[in-house]
């Protein structure tokens, strides 16, 4: 009976936690809503990020002294919707614009401000004005007020495009002809594993991949954390936990605070964990993400998690004021910022001594080892990660024996905040 009521005890504490922090307004609306409505706009952003603009349509005005602009400009235009898309950003989501443009050159240079007038009441799409000079032919382009940045970028490149034919002409030598030989050319990348077998290698997703995984684990663990800390600190100051203490143990409130805010943490990994899936199935790239990066995420997700959260609420029961926790919290936070410090190293060689070393140094090693493991192409040796695991079970069962002796003494405790040695005195306390 004992322990059937101490269950029920650790359970209405772990429901009461989990209650005032996850149906609170800011969560919601953080947590639920703001994920909920972010995975019902996934479907709608190919079309909420294309973009409609009018047609580029009227006259461009060429100032040349040299009469040897316009034509080369003239065949630089795009000659159809494709080649307008390509000139603008190379965007599949945009739209390609239609493109009917007429050039008038100009050889008189006196004729500007004429030209600069009509640029104000915008009856000129463009104004070029061209100065010759040793090395060739420069140029100045003017657009309306109104004139959209996407029309603005196709005159930007066309007038680069014409710039370089004149060149070439005075060369005496053939666009078309050096154009292919400069042109860039296709390659694909393709990463061979000593068993032999061949994937397509994609480098950005090699080092975004394993950062929103960490990012993830990271913002879930710590926001939970973050809760633990200052409601055990509310609790604390408002002689709440007193209450609290009269109807149950120190562990057994100790045990709900934890239960509850894993609670809070589990919402928040599952929530923003599958707007990306879905954001990457909407992509078609979920085969950038294995299944068995999600399940290595759910056997690190418990032991970041007790890690942090172990740390947090032992400081929260031995300090008084959210002040006093930043004296204590520092080295804490020190060593778990590690993997955010060494991010780019560990995904640039999951497999080499730096990132080998530092998944067996607690408490970082939760974050360091699913960068690991969602960063190599070729897997981790299967005994590095059980190593891992086994260190951090073992850290984490630490980390809860002595925090569970810090909260017990700290939770009544009162005034002057404890110096990390008698944080040490508390712990081998009997």
């Amino acid at each position: 009976m004992a322990n059937r009521g101490s269950v029920r005890r650790i359970r209405a504490i772990a429901w009461r936690e989990f209650r005032y922090t996850a149906l609170t307004k800011g969560f919601l609306i953080g947590a639920i809503i703001l994920p909920l409505i972010m995975f019902a706009a996934i479907p709608l952003l190919p079309m909420l990020l294309s973009s409609k603009s009018a047609p580029l349509i009227g006259r461009v005005v060429v100032i040349d002294p040299t009469n040897s602009l316009a034509k080369p400009f003239q065949m630089s235009l795009p000659l159809d919707s494709g080649e307008s898309q390509e000139k603008q950003d190379n965007s599949p989501l945009s739209e390609p614009l239609h493109v009917e443009l007429s050039v008038e050159t100009i050889s008189d240079p006196a004729r500007v401000d004429e030209f600069r007038a009509q640029l104000k009441d915008s009856s000129l799409r463009g104004l070029i004005i061209v100065t010759p000079g040793a090395d060739g032919l420069t140029a100045e382009l003017l657009v309306p007020s109104g004139a959209s940045p996407r029309h603005t970028t196709i005159l930007e490149s066309t007038l680069r495009e014409s710039l370089t034919r004149a060149r070439v002409a005075q060369a005496n030598e053939n666009y078309d002809r050096l154009s292919k030989l400069m042109g860039r050319s296709i390659i694909e990348t393709r990463r061979v594993s000593p068993e032999g077998s061949e994937s397509k290698e994609n480098a950005q997703l090699r080092i975004l991949v394993p950062a929103g995984f960490m990012f993830l684990l990271w913002i879930a663990v710590f926001t939970s954390g973050n809760y633990l800390l200052t409601s055990t600190i509310e609790e604390k100051s408002s002689r709440v936990m007193e209450v609290l203490l009269s109807a149950a143990s120190p562990v057994e409130l100790l045990c709900g605070k934890l239960l509850g805010q894993a609670g809070v943490a589990g919402v928040m990994l599952l929530m923003y964990g599958g707007v990306g899936l879905a954001g990457l199935g909407a992509a078609a790239m979920l085969d950038v993400v294995p299944l068995q990066h999600l399940l290595w995420m759910l056997v690190w997700f418990p032991l970041a998690y007790f890690t942090v959260a172990a740390i947090m609420v032992s400081i929260g029961s031995a300090v008084s004021d959210l002040r006093e926790a930043q004296s204590l919290i520092g080295p804490a936070m020190l060593a778990l910022t590690i993997p955010l410090m060494l991010w780019l190293p560990i995904v640039e060689s999951p497999n080499g001594t730096l990132a080998t070393v530092t998944s067996f140094v607690p408490p970082a090693a939760p974050f360091v080892m699913i960068l690991r493991l969602t960063a190599a192409n070729e897997p981790v040796p299967m005994w590095q990660a059980l190593l891992a695991v086994l260190v951090n079970v073992i850290t984490v069962a630490t980390i809860l024996w002595a925090g569970a002796r810090v909260f017990r003494v700290g939770v009544l405790m009162q005034g002057k905040p404890p110096s990390p040695m008698e944080l040490l005195r508390w712990i081998k306390a009997r």
